[in-house]
């Protein structure tokens, strides 16, 4: 699954999962209902990740991944 962040950029699941695993995210909340995630970053700023089906991505969007994603403070 791909997910949209409040801030607009696209983060696959397994970008997500490297994120939560570096520490540079915290889970926060999670909706059952919509699959939508909340989560806390390093800085304290909360995001919201709403899942999009790979079909219904924008046109030249694509997300990296994780293997090819170095982990750094942003």
């Amino acid at each position: 699954m791909i997910y949209e962040s409040s801030t607009g950029e696209y983060y696959s699941g397994l970008d997500i999962w490297m994120r939560f695993e570096s520490g540079f995210w915290e889970p926060h909340d999670w909706s059952q209902a919509t699959g939508q995630e909340w989560v806390q970053t390093e800085a304290g700023d909360i995001l919201t990740l709403t899942p999009v089906p790979e079909s219904e991505l924008p046109d030249g969007v694509s997300v990296t991944e994780a293997e090819d994603v170095e982990y750094l403070p942003e």
